[in-house]
């Protein structure tokens, strides 16, 4: 039986990978390989003046387990996060991905995000042994644009639904949006719109 990795966050680690978000105005966040929602449930609740409930949208690979996420509230807006590309209105993504593909999933959420923080929870291993190229933008994306805090025994604990004697590294991401881009953007299409102008009989 493929069970796709599935490791449920405890509560205590989902609370403080929540805690590690600097910017606290949650306009819609992404949760990747979502499993039952463990993570999801622990976001901060009566945020702001308008006390209401941070929007999370959801991303798992096993169809079971949407159900699950939908009682919970939470709407399901994908499969396969890798193949996943609609992540600019996300101001946050917080993930607990499978820990084989710990690297591939932050640097994916990295690529699509474009101006907010990613909060990851996955192998320490991954930042402490760069060995291929994925690891090594990893860890550069850290040194340039985060931090990273080693949680030993996170998931040995009493309350892991599913034991494992692991280190986790919790990565946190704070990426900029790039004006420049979008300033080449909008010149690119004007001109591509003169252009089209031009050639219209």
């Amino acid at each position: 039986m493929n069970d796709f990795q599935f490791y449920p966050t405890p509560r205590s680690l989902a609370e403080r990978a929540w805690a590690k978000f600097q910017n606290s105005e949650f306009v819609r966040v992404l949760e990747p390989s979502a499993g039952h929602g463990d993570l999801a449930k622990a976001a901060p609740r009566d945020y702001y003046r308008w006390r209401r409930d941070i929007p999370v949208d959801c991303i798992e690979i096993d169809l079971d387990k949407h159900p699950v996420l939908r009682e919970e509230g939470f709407k399901v807006v994908g499969v396969d996060f890798l193949k996943f590309s609609a992540g600019a209105h996300y101001s946050h993504i917080i993930m607990n991905p499978p820990f084989a593909q710990g690297a591939a999933h932050v640097l994916k959420a990295w690529d699509i995000l474009w101006d907010g923080e990613v909060v990851a929870i996955i192998n320490a291993e991954t930042v402490r042994n760069p060995f291929c190229r994925d690891r090594q933008r990893l860890v550069s994306l850290i040194e340039k644009h985060g931090e990273v805090e080693f949680i030993e025994g996170a998931f040995s604990t009493p309350e892991a639904e599913r034991q494992a004697d692991v280190d986790v590294a919790l990565v946190y991401l704070r990426k900029e949006a790039d004006a420049s881009e979008l300033a080449d953007a909008v010149l690119e299409d004007l001109i591509r719109d003169r252009t089209s102008g031009e050639e219209t009989p």
